[in-house]
């Protein structure tokens, strides 16, 4: 489900991606932050149907909303945590359409993507009690964003029935992603890492090793996972938008790049 936080400026849109939840609740506090001339969008879980869904379906739904909303021009792709792997498959949807994107923006993705885990493979959420185990995780991760103020969530806190959809929809995403494995991804790359989550991510054993083989960029902020997203989200946003800055400068021939962070690749 595509919201659209600020629909006009001169520079290439961001769609940022929810994380394992299916929310991405700063939607609001980022668009705030880079600027009126950054158009910006967030993309939160659609509600469930009953049905299962692959990581590959719901970047390919993704995608559609990106080009119903642009239908031309370059975009920047985004995802919060353990939604990288979502968008690095909608990157590759839209770059099979012919579209200009990235470097894709990777926020603080865990060292181990759910799917890699080879005991998350077997997660059904057909067992009744399974089912209610995740049930409650994501209703108790979402209930818990609602008390943060600067939290846009795409449904009313206080009305049982849109809290009771938006867990479901949190619930397929998750058990989407605890199947899919993450494929080789060339294309370009930001990482914002906390650095607890830096030290498994950087280990060259770990998966996105094997994932990230393009040239990526990587920034460091001195938070832990969950504060990254609270008290840290001013810091966040300013490395964002160094980054999407940096990037539209590369793109115009008569402005230099010049980043001062580590570039791997």
């Amino acid at each position: 489900m595509l919201v659209s936080f600020q629909t006009f400026g001169a520079k290439a849109p961001v769609y940022f991606i929810h994380g394992i939840t299916g929310i991405m609740p700063l939607g609001r506090f980022f668009a705030q932050s880079l600027g009126p001339d950054q158009p910006f969008y967030a993309i939160n879980a659609n509600g469930s149907d009953g049905r299962e869904i692959t990581v590959k379906e719901m970047a390919h739904t993704y995608a559609e909303e990106i080009v119903d909303s642009q239908p031309n021009g370059p975009v920047f792709i985004a995802a919060m945590c353990a939604g990288g792997p979502i968008a690095l498959e909608v990157v590759r949807e839209l770059q099979a359409r012919g579209r200009e994107v990235g470097p894709v923006i990777l926020v603080d993705p865990p060292p181990m993507p759910q799917g890699v885990i080879s005991r998350n493979q077997k997660v059904d959420a057909r067992n009744p009690l399974v089912a209610s185990q995740l049930y409650q995780r994501v209703r108790g991760d979402l209930l818990n964003c609602g008390t943060q103020s600067y939290n846009h969530l795409p449904f009313a806190i206080d009305d049982e029935q849109q809290v009771h959809l938006a867990t479901l929809a949190g619930v397929r995403v998750m058990v989407a992603s605890c199947r899919h494995t993450p494929e080789i991804f060339t294309g370009a790359a930001a990482v914002i890492l906390s650095p607890s989550r830096a030290v498994g991510f950087f280990h060259p054993q770990m998966p996105w090793a094997k994932v990230l083989t393009g040239k990526y960029t990587a920034y460091v902020l001195p938070y832990d996972h969950i504060e990254m997203f609270r008290s840290g989200r001013h810091d966040l946003a300013r490395v964002l938008k160094f980054i999407l800055d940096g990037a539209n400068e590369f793109r115009t021939p008569s402005r230099k790049y010049r980043p001062t962070s580590l570039e791997v690749g």
